[in-house]
């Protein structure tokens, strides 16, 4: 068998590559859902962001387009955490015994 096919039926490099797609899927899909959501929610239902919040000069739509900004600012650090934490130290230990 090759190098390369003893690398790709490696169990670490197998839970590395579950682990990597898992999370980008993951992600993507949910800020994929919250993007559609607020747009069908803006073609659907425009009266319903175009109302103010209570007490205050701006409608929801602000607050929920500022949210979903503030969603995918979370995702980003979430995934270079998750990134850092689990899938780098797991990189570097089939590196060193590929090598």
């Amino acid at each position: 068998m090759s190098r390369r096919g003893e690398l790709l039926n490696d169990a670490d490099f197998r839970r590395l590559l579950h682990r990597r797609s898992r999370l980008r899927w993951g992600l993507a899909g949910f800020l994929t859902a919250a993007y559609l959501s607020y747009g069908l929610a803006g073609l659907y239902a425009p009266a319903l962001l175009a109302t103010p919040l209570p007490g205050a000069a701006i409608t929801w739509s602000l607050v929920l387009g500022y949210a979903i900004i503030v969603l995918g600012i979370a995702c980003s650090i979430g995934y270079v955490w998750q990134v850092n934490r689990i899938i780098a130290p797991l990189q570097k230990k089939i590196a060193g015994e590929w090598r």
